[in-house]
């Protein structure tokens, strides 16, 4: 796989940290970030696909939906039956 060069600005902090989990893996710091921005693009990606998929299923009338005032009205009584019990 090629490889591309990306320049990023890092505060000071945040690379000691990197390089710290760098040596403690054996790994360079690069090797690091490659990882936590594929674990970060895979994530956003799961996300903006479920949120597709679910508004899909919404359009197409497959979904019942809640208003907020019910979703509220609900946990509202739950904690208060909670309390009295």
């Amino acid at each position: 796989m090629s490889k591309d060069t990306v320049a990023i600005r890092v505060d000071s902090d945040l690379r000691q940290r990197l390089d710290k989990l760098a040596d403690a893996f054996g790994q360079t710091r690069s090797s690091i970030i490659n990882d936590a921005l594929r674990q970060y693009a895979d994530h956003q990606e799961w996300q903006v696909a479920l949120i597709a998929e679910r508004v899909q299923s919404i359009e197409a009338g497959e979904e019942v939906l809640i208003s907020h005032e019910d979703v509220l009205a609900t946990f509202e009584k739950r904690f208060a039956d909670k309390q009295v019990g």
